[in-house]
């Protein structure tokens, strides 16, 4: 006698119905289109899409982290450092979008290429620098960067 549970066959087809706002109904046949054909194009152009937010993200924060540590006195470092602190914690650290003005070309497409990235909510910013963190909260106590005392909405 054998201790092995058989399970009845799966079923071959699925009958699905679905009731869709009109204007998603071209998406909609192109996903059914996928599934039944076998071939993912979509899913795959998504997992490409993610892999190049992930590496111009991971490129941009060594950019941003050289430029505060390269240049320590500079106002855009502090800008940077503003920036970070409200990737970390925005409640506490509230960064206004139009200080990425006042960064050259180079680092102000590292900030956006950053939080296109952290908009994923994958990992956060202080797990991504180099030495976590220590460097967050050093920069902040360098310079004099506290808490927000905003009162919640």
């Amino acid at each position: 006698m054998s201790n092995v549970t058989r399970l009845p066959p799966f079923a071959k087809t699925v009958r699905v119905e679905a009731e869709i706002p009109v204007s998603q109904r071209d998406e909609f046949e192109r996903a059914i289109i996928d599934i039944v054909a076998g071939e993912r194009p979509r899913m795959d152009t998504l997992d490409r899409d993610l892999a190049a937010i992930n590496t111009r993200a991971m490129a941009a924060l060594a950019d941003i982290e050289k430029a505060i540590n390269d240049h320590p006195t500079s106002g855009q470092a502090k800008r940077l450092v503003r920036f970070l602190a409200g990737m970390y914690n925005g409640q506490d650290y509230p960064f206004d979008l139009s200080e990425l003005r006042g960064l050259d070309t180079k680092l102000a497409n590292a900030c956006l290429d950053y939080l296109n990235y952290d908009r994923l909510g994958v990992k956060e910013v202080h797990k991504h620098l180099a030495n976590g963190e220590r460097d967050l909260h050093r920069w902040l106590e360098d310079y004099h960067i506290s808490h927000s005392a905003q009162t919640s909405p």
